[in-house]
Parts: structure tokens; sequence; C-alpha cells
């Protein structure tokens, strides 16, 4: 689930940003469903529960489970890095720090999963485990045209309870206000009509309707230009 670093006008978006704000991102969009234990070989104490259905990050089919426990960072970190190295055909676990969280990594034959935990509170922690598939990848399209300098760094595609939608993270080199001026009139280029456009300090809300369909971006300035946060449904329930 890492993004890769990309890079606006020579400088580097930073990963602790994009990744945090994926994560969001994602499970505020889906809904959380079924409980499970033991997926991806993580210890039956923990109880995983699926966000979203059917889910594509930048083409790749993916998989997220989400979940929360009272046991200690450090023993459930001790146990899914024993399970996962326990196989012996399974690759070797990588462990890394992004931001707040600690992330575990490990190729499954054609299959990739990870790992990622954080402490929200003192004997808290959540975290979410991840399972793509990257042969199976396919060159994402966007459901939004967007201004030729706006440059996507995640496309998800999803299909959730019967929803069809997308939500996309994209970076542009101009300010906050500019960046949402040349995104409203590429929507209207496009047949979508505003439906509110509202400015709250150093970010702006806008939000657009085509026939059936919605959209919703949340902009925000940042020290080399604008993040932009879009969810567009494509089909409703």
């Amino acid at each position: 689930m890492l993004l890769a670093l990309r890079k606006q006008n020579g400088k580097p978006i930073s990963k602790n940003t994009s990744f945090a704000k994926l994560l969001f991102f994602v499970t505020a969009s889906f809904a959380v469903t079924s409980v499970y234990a033991g997926w991806q070989d993580t210890p039956d104490t923990l109880s995983v529960q699926a966000v979203g259905e059917d889910m594509q990050l930048n083409g790749t089919p993916m998989k997220i489970r989400a979940f929360t426990t009272d046991l200690p960072m450090e023993t459930v970190l001790k146990q899914v890095q024993d399970s996962w190295e326990r196989a012996r055909d399974h690759n070797v676990v990588t462990r890394s720090k992004v931001g707040t969280w600690t992330v575990l990594n490990q190729t499954v034959g054609n299959e990739h999963r990870s790992f990622q935990i954080k402490e929200t509170a003192p004997s808290r922690t959540e975290g979410y485990v991840a399972l793509t598939s990257p042969q199976l990848k396919r060159e994402p399209k966007l459901a939004v045209r967007l201004p030729n300098d706006m440059q996507s760094i995640s496309i998800i595609d999803s299909i959730d309870q019967g929803r069809i939608s997308q939500q996309v993270i994209a970076v542009s080199p101009r300010s906050v206000d500019a960046t949402a001026n040349a995104l409203e009139a590429s929507l209207k280029a496009s047949g979508w009509e505003r439906h509110a456009f509202k400015k709250n300090g150093n970010s702006i809300l806008l939000s657009a309707n085509k026939g059936t369909q919605e959209f919703d971006a949340t902009l925000s300035g940042q020290k080399a230009g604008s993040l932009v946060m879009m969810n567009t449904i494509i089909q409703g329930k």
C-alpha cells in the first residue's frame, strides 16, 4: 500500500503525508463489513474487518482489513512477523517506519502483503492488513478529467455494496485558489455542474453533479502547491 514518492516542482511530496491521508481516505470512503480472524496469517486474537469489497489501487487489485486491539504493539508485530516467517516458501519479511506507523512487508508468490500498526492511545493500537496482486495490474482510468498540471498520486477504484466509486489523491504546483478554479473549469468542460464551492482558511471544498454522478473534492494548500483529495460516485447503490 505504500505510495511511491512523486516530485512536484523538483521537490519530493512527503511520503508520510500521502500515506496517512490515503489510509484516512480509504477507511472513510468504504463500509467496514465482515469480521475475520487469522486472515493473511494474522494472530487469531486479532479480529480484522473488511474495508470495501472489490478494490484496485493504481490499477492493482487490493484487499484491505482494519483492526484495533488492546495488545501491545510490539507483541502484535512479533506475532505477525513470526507467523509470516514460519512458512518456508515465503520471502523475507521487511520492517520499516512510515511516520507514526510501523510496517511489515512480504511477497508471497505472485502477491504482496503488508501489515501496518500504530499506537492511538495508552494500551490501544490500530492498523491495517493489505493484500495486493501486482501481476494483475491494469492501467487505471480517471473518472474525472484533471487539469493538465495536476498529477495523480493514487487512484482507488472500488465496488462497495453496489456502489461504484473512485478516490483520487493528486498534487498541483499552483496555489489552492488557482488549483480549485482550474479543476472547476475542467469539470464544467466535461458537463459537470457545480453544487458547492466553499473556502475555509487554506482549504477549499468543491462539489459537483453530472446526472446521477457525484463529485467531491477537498483542496489544501501546501508549501510547493496544493494537495487535492477527490471522491467520485460513478454509480450509486
